[in-house]
């Protein structure tokens, strides 16, 4: 099934978030994050951010390049620098990042004041159902069939094999 498009934003103003395991152990990791920011919005504007341990949330004005080439920059730069700094491999995000456009200035004013708030509501999750496992069955033992005695063997041939 594909993936939905991203939706464009008339204003170039979008609510974007950026989700991981551990995206942030120090707090220059958090420095050298917001100077990747700055330098790759050099043509737009960051109206707000919110930097949590496993979750990245921006409101953003894009620059010339775009929402996604920018944010392509920013998470390749970011990770490059996350995984020499901490000797790791692999990805350090979880998928694409989510943008939602925001095109009034209530709509800009009001993401900024929960990221300021610090207000990030989790989705709900579907209720997982606890179930017990069967007990294991026990294991089937096959019966031997007895061998037939010589003698019973011999007329169970065919006259030519004797």
């Amino acid at each position: 099934m594909a993936r939905e498009a991203r939706r464009i934003s008339i204003s170039g103003n979008y609510y974007v978030v950026l989700k991981g395991e551990e995206l942030f152990v120090t707090e220059e990791d958090k420095k050298a994050f917001l100077e990747i920011l700055e330098k790759n919005f050099a043509t737009g504007i960051v109206h707000g951010y919110f930097l949590a341990h496993d979750e990245i949330r921006l409101v953003v004005k894009e620059g010339e390049k775009g929402i996604s080439m920018t944010m392509k920059s920013v998470t390749t730069s970011y990770a490059r620098y996350f995984n020499r700094t901490h000797n790791r491999e692999g990805k350090l995000f979880l998928g694409r990042f989510a943008s939602e456009p925001l095109e009034t200035e209530e709509e800009i004013e009001k993401k900024i004041k929960t990221l300021q708030n610090g207000e990030v509501k989790p989705k709900k999750r579907p209720a997982v159902r606890k179930t017990q496992k069967p007990a294991p069955k026990p294991p089937v033992k096959e019966k031997k069939k007895a061998e037939p005695k010589k003698e019973e063997k011999k007329k169970n041939l065919p006259s030519w094999l004797l």
